[in-house]
């Protein structure tokens, strides 16, 4: 079964009450509010899809939000700091450092990645304060293969080579910049919940930085905020507003734009990461162009992340015990 989503009164894009009652300042969208009546049906929400269902969503290059898998993904599993502190063991783990809670990319210099113990990250993450310093773990599952055997992976993925699965872990209201990427994506909310604002593809409008900057895919306009002086063409883009939630999973069409907030104090998410078919960099050309040296850094961290694991698993069996 599927449903198309139907913006309420309460929506932001209708200038509704639910910005002032989380406390978070209200978003003026109203340069964009005939474009989001539009989109009407720009999210599809589908109950259990069968595999030949997703793929066709995949196809049709929409957005989808599938529901009624938690349980049977999570193995009735509950991602608290806990299991991940037992899984991870205070090993040092991946994480990104900003200076408050919109993370503005910096387009002459990659993301700011640092490694900490786990156990600083707890601390970091329970202790932030809503405006200020913020700490995010984004991480290669590879890096602690040990957290596999808590979830089982969708069944969408059947038949694709999945290239990366990553870990996102963030507090309240840490908000992702702008981007698009060049891979399909399957994001798996596990614990809390993230509201996304996105934009079908194109590149007119959304002002991405410099193609030999390092952030070709992502856009200089905070969509929250947006300066429309500066980037004046901005005002013909058409938002698509809407709140992930735990258990949810979201089918993110490569290309497609999107800025994330995470609205509760704990929230993590797996994401899938699989190439896009050759059809669909050849329609997104412009897009996919400005993401090849991208793409050629982070295959690069993929394997090196596959050969940490691999050495992790031939030392684990040459002590005589069973990776993970």
């Amino acid at each position: 079964m599927e449903r198309v989503r139907k913006l309420d009164k309460g929506s932001r894009f209708c200038g509704g009450l639910e910005a002032i009652a989380s406390g978070r300042p209200r978003r003026d969208y109203r340069y964009q509010k005939v474009s989001a009546m539009k989109n009407l049906d720009a999210v599809k929400y589908m109950d259990q899809p069968t595999l030949e269902q997703f793929e066709e969503a995949v196809k049709q290059h929409q957005l989808v939000v599938i529901r009624g898998l938690g349980q049977t993904l999570s193995k009735n599993n509950t991602y608290s700091l806990d299991l991940l502190e037992k899984v991870v063991e205070n090993r040092w783990i991946e994480v990104i450092r900003v200076a408050s809670r919109y993370y503005q990319w910096d387009p002459k210099n990659r993301v700011p990645f640092a490694r900490v113990p786990f156990a600083e990250f707890r601390d970091r993450i329970t202790t932030e304060t809503f405006e200020g310093p913020r700490v995010y773990l984004q991480d290669d599952i590879n890096n602690f293969p040990a957290l596999r055997k808590y979830y089982q992976e969708p069944v969408y993925l059947t038949g694709r080579q999945v290239r990366r699965t990553k870990l996102w872990v963030s507090g309240a209201g840490l908000v992702t910049p702008l981007h698009y990427d060049s891979v399909e994506v399957l994001h798996w909310m596990m614990a809390g919940s993230k509201r996304f604002v996105c934009f079908r593809p194109g590149l007119r409008g959304f002002y991405p930085h410099s193609i030999a900057s390092t952030g070709p895919s992502f856009s200089q306009v905070n969509p929250d905020f947006p300066d429309l002086e500066r980037f004046p063409h901005f005002r013909h883009t058409w938002p698509i507003e809407f709140t992930l939630k735990a258990g949810e999973l979201l089918y993110i069409p490569a290309f497609y734009w999107h800025q994330v907030e995470s609205l509760d104090s704990y929230n993590a998410s797996i994401n899938f990461l699989w190439l896009a078919s050759k059809g669909k960099n050849l329609r997104y050309f412009p897009e996919f162009g400005r993401c090849l040296p991208f793409l050629i850094w982070q295959n690069q961290k993929i394997q090196r992340a596959k050969r940490k694991e691999n050495n992790r698993a031939s030392g684990a069996l040459e002590r005589g015990n069973t990776p993970g």
